[in-house]
């Protein structure tokens, strides 16, 4: 289903911006003295048009100030007229009560809140947050955990002295890899050759790992040992070894031997390929594709694509560091998979924040650190203008003993349950019912598990951001500007269904009556009538282009089409205006076939039925043309009428040249 608020984008502009291509000159000449950006261009009841507000219109409708000042003089004239038209409907709508609907407010508050809540979000929560991990990751921190998971939500307390003990143990000098290897639950902490094993983690970077983790990671001095914090995961103990810049992505190149048996031998072909390398006879990719063992790479000259040096085995990571120019290539390098030889293509340079701020957005979003900082957001928007709970009454109505009761009773009988539209919480001087709080608990993740307690906070945090994303659309003068457009936009499109499409539609003698009055327009031209097989592959078709040349039966076609999913049939009309890909039926004999034929994404399998002379349609044949032409009428008279009401009246002749250097919409 298409949205209604593009379809309010494209009628918008269709309304307004087909007027803006050039065109032949006016043959009006302007007069010498331009005229000023206060001159009265258009004016309709008590409102009047200024020059600079038709040319803020002109510049938005024609894509850009270049744009407007391309177009002609008479493309401005005429664009004052739609534009002027465009402002009687909008009044005419507004009159008329329509901004009051309440389907239409809502539409309007969808659009603030689409627009406006990710702008607040941004300025509110993850930019902070991005910027904190930005500057984090220019450092990567080499780490140790002991991991201590209470039993159950009861032992906590268990837990938490059993950190201490370990914690009192790292104080007195005990290894701290002795201690994670006999107490730490972390699940790699007594797997040798994992990472984790006896607590070592290895260079992490923020981003990685938990907020609170991440936090005494960076706060730890290398050497140091953190308090005891608590994670999801339950009481944790870490220590820094050390602390090094963040490499960047690099572009690399290998090749691979892979020994087998005899070791000397893959070093020396190595060792040679190198000679030759440096020496110029050989480039690194013609090798690679020759010699090298790994098989994916070998084909694309031994091209690895951009990787994260940390990413890397040590012994790769370690040469790569020591690459100290693009083109660079290494010595020998073993690693577990054999030996290699590494050439860098290119270092990437960090990227400013504004490059990086999509990836790391992506990065936070769903993660607590972020969850957590919109509710305490939220929770600062309450506390500012004002929110609380009917709880007493909220617990009646759900038949709940208490908040930390399941609300769930609220999600299956809010339809029914006796004051459920009655009052139950509040923000600024919003009210807010049961009813309401019973569907956000229905949309809710989780909704069935949620308490009375966890509904009304997350019922009101929401109700705060919806709060501040309507402050910020009616603060933000371009957020301002986008919201009244939309509206207008909106007002427009239901202001022309009601009065000119639907009521067009309807009218039966109306649509009558054009038809007779256009009867020799509604004719259908010479057409070949024309059966169309569509496939996804020529192939499917070749059978059935067999079997026609065999038989020319249409009837047999049909009947084999029908029972194959990968073929659909429709019958085709072609004309001199048909697209290309038909028109080599229109030169085919009757009972002729053609194809397959490539048509975008599909195949087409053409048969040609026969030629329909030209002939005058019948009404409902020509319905579709009629219905629009009834409506250009309808709309020509509406038009008559609001002018006439509002008594509105255009001055082009006080219109200059369309200039670049227009203004935006205030």
């Amino acid at each position: 289903m298409i949205r209604l608020g593009r379809t309010v984008g494209v009628f918008f502009l269709a309304v307004l911006g087909m007027a803006c291509s050039s065109g032949p000159e006016a043959t009006e000449v302007p007069s010498s003295a331009p005229p000023p950006d206060d001159a009265i261009v258009a004016r309709y009841a008590d409102t009047t048009l200024t020059l600079a507000e038709l040319d803020s219109a002109f510049v938005d409708a024609a894509g850009g100030p270049q744009a407007a000042a391309d177009s002609s003089l008479r493309a401005y004239r005429d664009f004052l007229d739609r534009y002027l038209h465009f402002r009687l409907k909008v009044r005419a709508a507004r009159d008329a009560g329509l901004d009051t609907l309440p389907r239409i407010r809502r539409e309007v508050h969808d659009y603030r809140q689409e627009r406006a809540r990710p702008q607040l979000l941004r300025t509110e929560v993850y930019a902070p947050l991005a910027r904190t991990l930005y500057e984090r990751r220019t450092q990567a921190v080499d780490v140790s955990h002991i991991l201590i998971r209470p039993a159950s939500s009861s032992d906590t307390l268990a837990a938490y002295r059993e950190a201490q003990a370990i914690a009192d143990s790292v104080g007195r000098g005990v290894p701290f890899g002795d201690l994670a290897l006999r107490n730490s639950d972390a699940p790699a902490a007594r797997t040798e050759g994992r990472r984790g094993y006896r607590g070592r983690l290895g260079y992490l970077q923020a981003g990685d790992i938990v907020e609170p983790f991440e936090d005494r990671m960076y706060a730890v001095p290398p050497g140091g040992t953190s308090d005891i914090f608590r994670t999801k995961f339950g009481y944790h103990i870490l220590k820094v070894h050390d602390r090094r810049p963040a490499a960047q992505p690099v572009e690399l190149a290998h090749i691979l031997r892979r020994p087998q048996g005899d070791s000397a031998t893959s070093r020396r072909l190595l060792d040679s390929l190198r000679t030759e390398i440096r020496d110029g006879p050989l480039s690194f990719a013609a090798a690679a594709r020759e010699y090298s063992q790994d098989r994916q790479s070998a084909s694309k000259g031994g091209a690895l694509g951009e990787v994260t040096p940390r990413a890397l085995p040590p012994p790769l990571r370690k040469t790569v560091a020591a690459l100290d120019s693009a083109g660079a290539v290494s010595g020998i390098v073993q690693t577990r998979f054999g030996y290699h030889l590494l050439k860098l293509i290119d270092r990437s340079e960090r990227p400013s924040f504004d490059e990086a701020y999509s990836e790391l957005k992506d990065r936070l979003v769903g993660q607590p650190r972020a969850e957590e900082r919109t509710a305490a957001f939220a929770r600062t928007v309450r506390a500012e203008v004002g929110a609380a709970a009917d709880t007493a009454r909220l617990l009646t109505i759900a038949r709940a003993g208490s908040v930390d009761s399941l609300a769930r009773p609220l999600l299956t009988h809010a339809d029914t349950l006796s004051g459920a539209a009655r009052p139950a919480a509040t923000l600024g001087d919003s009210v807010y019912t049961v009813d309401q709080m019973a569907r956000h608990l229905m949309q809710t993740d989780g909704g069935a598990q949620t308490t009375v307690a966890e509904l009304m906070e997350s019922f009101l945090n929401e109700k705060a951001l919806q709060y501040a994303a309507t402050r910020r659309a009616q603060t933000d003068p371009a957020l301002r500007r986008e919201v009244q457009k939309y509206r207008n936009g909106t007002l427009l499109f239901h202001y022309v269904q009601d009065s000119v499409w639907t009521a067009a539609a309807r009218d039966t003698a109306g649509l009558r009556k054009t038809y007779r009055q256009n009867r020799t327009q509604y004719q259908f031209p010479e057409r070949v009538r024309t059966l169309v097989l569509r496939t996804p592959a020529d192939s499917v078709l070749r059978p059935y282009a067999t079997r026609y040349e065999r038989d020319s039966s249409i009837t047999a076609v049909l009947d084999a089409a029908a029972t194959d999913s990968l073929v659909s049939t429709d019958t085709v009309y072609v004309t001199d205006r048909s697209a290309d890909v038909y028109r080599s039926a229109r030169a085919a004999a009757d009972g002729e076939a053609v194809g397959p034929l490539p048509h975008g994404e599909e195949w087409l399998f053409l048969i040609r039925d026969a030629r329909l002379p030209p002939r005058p349609m019948r009404f409902e044949e020509a319905r579709r043309r009629v219905v629009q032409d009834h409506q250009d009428r309808l709309e020509r008279r509406v038009l008559r009428r609001l002018r006439e009401r509002y008594d509105a009246e255009a001055f082009p002749e006080r219109l200059r040249p369309p200039v670049s250097d227009a203004p935006t919409a205030p």
